[in-house]
């Protein structure tokens, strides 16, 4: 069998990457390896009290107060 015909399953996270189409490569989207989604995957609701920005849906904000 020629090498060039083989394929390898890919890895489970890069199968669920691909559904997202990230214009990043993987290599460097480190927001995607840390976190485990795309920072445009993540869900906001009311703002900060103290540096008006917007709550994540972990309850964190740009300036690290809850």
């Amino acid at each position: 069998m020629d090498m060039s015909t083989r394929r390898k399953s890919k890895p489970k996270k890069e199968k669920e990457r691909e559904k997202t189409e990230s214009p990043v490569p993987i290599e460097i989207d480190t927001h995607y390896q840390l976190y485990g989604k795309h920072a445009w995957e993540v869900e906001y609701g009311e703002k900060c009290p103290t540096c008006n920005r917007r709550i994540d849906e972990f309850g964190f904000c740009a300036c690290g107060s809850e």
